[in-house]
């Protein structure tokens, strides 16, 4: 399995500009040594294994997060909000909530070359949606996904979101989220 590389820089981008270059660094140091070189050099829109993301979500735990997987969905909210800019942080606010989720289960191809989003209840205020057919994944990975659904429900106009993780594995999960409209 893979995934797109804007989500692994933008999460690298985040780290730093959350916790400093040194912090960066020591996370980078606590991988694996064959991926090093690789977390540095990550290209956008080039494919990485799935292996790659685990280990930068593990690092971000053992070095960061004091054994808690949590920093990465802090982390990440902070990724989203380098994502979503500009002109989409416009088309966010102009958009019904049950699009953002239309287009999430359209969007996820574009991230990662396997499995699949489905929302399996929506209404207002709450959704709870299916991930599956992935394979790699860790806690780290899915706390990722549920702070950048975090900051794209706040873009479209929530007061407060709270998206938690239900179930985790490496090969699928459920994600439920709350929002104040």
């Amino acid at each position: 399995m893979k995934l797109k590389g804007l989500a692994i820089k933008n999460t690298l981008v985040a780290l730093e500009k959350l916790h400093g270059k040194d912090a960066l660094e020591r996370v980078v140091q606590a991988m694996p040594a064959r991926l090093r070189e690789t977390i540095v050099g990550v290209l956008p829109l080039e494919w990485y294994p799935v292996e790659l993301t685990a280990a930068l979500h593990t690092a971000i735990r053992d070095t960061l997060g004091g054994g808690s997987w949590g920093e990465s969905q802090r982390i990440s909210r902070e990724a989203a909000k380098t994502e979503a800019t500009g002109v989409y942080r416009v088309i966010l606010r102009t958009v019904q909530y049950d699009t953002i989720w239309d287009r999430m289960e359209r969007m996820w191809p574009q991230y990662y070359d396997a499995g699949e989003a489905r929302w399996i209840d929506r209404g207002r205020g709450h959704a709870v949606a299916e991930f599956r057919g992935l394979a790699g994944f860790n806690e780290g990975m899915w706390g990722s996904i549920a702070g950048r659904i975090e900051v794209l429900l706040e873009m479209a106009g929530a007061r407060g979101a709270a998206v938690t993780v239900k179930d985790p594995s490496s090969t699928h999960a459920t994600i439920e989220a709350l929002w104040l409209e």
